[in-house]
Formats: C-alpha cells, sequence, structure tokens
C-alpha cells in the first residue's frame, strides 16, 4: 500500500520533515475534488480549499462533525484523505455523517516520527489530517508548509476531540505557523429527547470561518447534522435509551 511504503522510507531523524520521493500516490487527478459541501462552500472564497493550503479545525462540542463534514465532499469527489493523532475517530460515525470511508484512512498513533510521517503523506493523499502530539520547531512546521504546497495538498491541524477550549491555545504552542483557514464549532443543538427516551430527531451546530485567506470578517453558517451533506435528505434516526 501507498501509506506502508510511505512509513516504510521516511526518514527517521525527528529535526528533518523528509518524505520519499517514490512513495505511491493516492491523490486524485480530478480538478474539482476539493469543492465543498453547499454550507462549508459560503464561508470561504471560491467555495473550496485550496490545493497548498493549510486549516486549523479548533476544538470544541461539535469538532469531530465539522471534521467529518469538511472532508466528506472532497472524498464523495474522488479525493483521499487521512486522519492521524485521533485514536477516538469512530469508522462507524464517519460513514453515518457521509464520509466515503473507501477512501479515508486512520492512523491512530503516528509515534515520534510524527513528522516524518506527515511529510510522506502529504507527497501521496490529498487531504492529510494531523492532530500533533507535541510541539514541533517553527523550521519544522514551515518544512510541511512548502511541502504541501509543493505537492498540492492540504494540511488540516486539529486540537484534538476534547471539548476543553484550552486544547485552542495548546494547539497554537505545538503548531507555530498560522493557518490559512480556522474553522471552529461554536456550538450544537439536538431536538427529539425527552426525559430519559426518544429518538433524535435533528442536530446542528454553528460553524464560524476566519483566518488570513478571507478578506473580510468572520463568517458562520448553521450545519444541519441530520440531513446528508447537500442532499437535504435525514439521516436514519438513532435511538437514546438510559439517559439519566
Amino acid at each position: 500500500m501507498a501509506l506502508q511504503t510511505a512509513r516504510a522510507d521516511v526518514t527517521t531523524a525527528p529535526s528533518h520533515a523528509t518524505a520519499p520521493s517514490h512513495a505511491q500516490s493516492l491523490r486524485s487527478d480530478a480538478t474539482d475534488t476539493l469543492q465543498l459541501s453547499p454550507e462549508l462552500a459560503e464561508l470561504v472564497p471560491g467555495g473550496c480549499l485550496r490545493p497548498g493550503g493549510s486549516i486549523r479545525i479548533g476544538a470544541g462540542v461539535g469538532h469531530t462533525s465539522l471534521l467529518f463534514r469538511l472532508i466528506s465532499e472532497p472524498l464523495a469527489r474522488g479525493a483521499w484523505a487521512v486522519i492521524m493523532g485521533l485514536p477516538d475517530i469512530n469508522a462507524h460515525a464517519a460513514v453515518e455523517c457521509g464520509v466515503a470511508i473507501e477512501r479515508l484512512v486512520l492512523i491512530p498513533n503516528p509515534g515520534t516520527s510524527w513528522l516524518e510521517v506527515t511529510a510522506a503523506l502529504l507527497d501521496a493523499v490529498d487531504l492529510v489530517v494531523v492532530n500533533p502530539p507535541h510541539s514541533c520547531r517553527p523550521t519544522d512546521a514551515r518544512r510541511l508548509l512548502a511541502r504541501a504546497r509543493q505537492r498540492r495538498s492540504v494540511l488540516i491541524l486539529t486540537a484534538g476531540n476534547s471539548s476543553d477550549s484550552s486544547n485552542e491555545a495548546i494547539t497554537r504552542r505545538v503548531w507555530p505557523e498560522p493557518p490559512d483557514l480556522v474553522f471552529t464549532a461554536t456550538g450544537s443543538r439536538w431536538q427529539g429527547l425527552e426525559r430519559g427516551h426518544g429518538c433524535l430527531t435533528s442536530g446542528a451546530i454553528t460553524v464560524t470561518a476566519s483566518g488570513r485567506r478571507l478578506n473580510g470578517p468572520i463568517s458562520s453558517c448553521n450545519l444541519n447534522l441530520s440531513q446528508k451533506p447537500g442532499s437535504g435528505q435525514p439521516f436514519p434516526p438513532v435511538t437514546a435509551t438510559g439517559i439519566r
């Protein structure tokens, strides 16, 4: 596999974010694969992720749902994605959120050589989602950003799955370079549950977008989590029992 080849051949020195030139590519040849879902497309110029760009997803409630929605449309159009350093990501939940799981690779723990693994993945995959396990030097961060631009991949940095807003400051210390775009889920709303029983009938999160790529004020939209992206068709309801 491409990722096995990449991981086997990366250098082991942690101070060098280098990758093999012969790693097999999973990249799609289509030019429109980075188009976003209709709701998120309204927040950014061109309605798509820019090849070679960098994105940060802020911590908070709805973080994982936002991540799934961000990558769902590109994967549906033929792109490939890898999520690295998020062991709590559930593949079944990704499918239920409309993610084409056959085009998604999960690497729960990249180990101590995460910089080298990330560099190799940028050579081979359209969307590389990383939760940095520890701080990297500014020179290493800039080297990875340069590789993303060269390979026209998108580097997506996360603050982990925790709802603790302090993770945001931690992420900024771990990754010292400002991203092109920042997407943040600012709240979630669910309907359908009564006192200890019922079915979830609808859910939504508010998403804000900011960053140097936007030439104006912070923009926001509401994501309906109970509908398949861009289709208006609802997901099957999930029955909840035993809630106190």
